[in-house]
């Protein structure tokens, strides 16, 4: 029983850090991409700083995803901000 426990405990820590890892990078991508869509500077500017945003906001998604208690819910946030993110770029 306990051996079991310890299983499902590490598959789910071991599907968080794939969210917070993989999962998160989509929704940045799409953040970043509406970040330099909509921001008030010249297209070349924009750009710019929406790529170089991407890394700060990569990590920060990905800090936030991985203190979600289980991965289900890691893995919805992900799917929920990259939903977010494709419809504001439509």
């Amino acid at each position: 029983m306990a051996r079991e426990s310890a299983w499902n405990g590490r598959v789910d820590t071991t599907l968080r850090i794939l969210a917070a890892t993989v999962g998160t990078l989509p929704p940045t991508v799409l953040g970043c991409a509406c970040l330099g869509r909509w921001a008030p500077f010249a297209e070349g500017t924009a750009v710019t700083f929406a790529s170089m945003a991407v890394v700060p906001v990569w990590v920060m998604a990905a800090t936030a995803v991985f203190l979600c208690r289980t991965a289900g819910r890691a893995w919805g946030a992900c799917l929920l901000l990259t939903l977010a993110g494709w419809l504001a770029l439509r």
